[in-house]
């Protein structure tokens, strides 16, 4: 699996859950990424709850370090940066 797999598998899955998520990304390197989540405060729950265990996986398993990292979108406004 590359990187622009295991993106393309989590933004799918937080969309799922927030399909109203804005979502900016951060590539660290060739196998790290941060994944910045701009949702509303109560779908933070399901959206770790929908990511935690194939962020996990990928890690474990193919060596990619993909970090999902939630915020409010009514008190964190997106930045430019990283958009898509």
């Amino acid at each position: 699996m590359t990187l622009d797999d295991a993106k393309t598998e989590l933004t799918n899955l937080v969309l799922g859950v927030s399909p109203d998520a804005v979502l900016r990304y951060k590539k660290r390197g060739s196998d790290e990424l941060a994944i910045r989540v701009y949702a509303p405060a109560d779908h933070e729950d399901a959206i770790r709850e929908a990511t935690r265990e194939r962020s996990i996986a990928l890690l474990t398993e193919h060596d990619l370090d993909v970090q999902i990292l939630i915020y409010d979108i009514s008190t964190s406004l997106p930045t430019e940066e990283g958009a898509e």
